[in-house]
């Protein structure tokens, strides 16, 4: 008797859009919030939102150019819920994998304390949403050969 193989869906990488309307005359953390919601980094409704303020966090010592480290990220943030030591690292590494932030000696940074777009252009589209709708296509093209 042979065991019964177990296959699991595991995606190689993930990623949810959503589009909102234009970012016009949003304070400050509604805009980072819904720019997190649109690449999926927060759900709908989701009413913890440590990463909104983690982001916010780094965007703020953008113009002054300072990396935080997470000691630092976590102790203004630590009133905050979901500000667990924890929760602030996964989330950090959400942004990381995203090329949004970045890690060097001194801690975390907006990737290079430059402009988000340019990231958002050089790694996201081509590297994550070119090559998901790429695969999907492969999908479509296959289901058309055996349907």
């Amino acid at each position: 008797m042979t065991a019964k193989k177990t296959l699991k869906d595991v995606p190689l990488q993930e990623i949810t859009l959503r589009k909102y309307e234009e970012p016009i005359e949003l304070e400050k953390d509604e805009l980072i919030r819904k720019f997190c919601l649109s690449l999926g980094l927060l759900q709908p409704g989701e009413s913890r939102d440590i990463l909104v303020d983690i982001l916010g966090v780094l965007l703020e010592n953008k113009s002054t150019k300072t990396a935080q480290t997470t000691n630092q990220i976590f102790a203004k943030l630590k009133d905050k819920p979901g500000a667990s030591a924890s929760n602030l690292r996964r989330q950090l590494r959400r942004l990381k994998e995203l090329k949004i932030i970045e890690k060097v000696p001194e801690g975390y940074r907006i990737t290079e304390f430059g402009p988000i777009e340019p990231q958002i252009e050089a790694y996201v589209v081509p590297f994550i949403i070119n090559t998901s709708l790429e695969r999907i296509k492969q999908y479509a093209k296959k289901i058309d050969e055996i349907f």
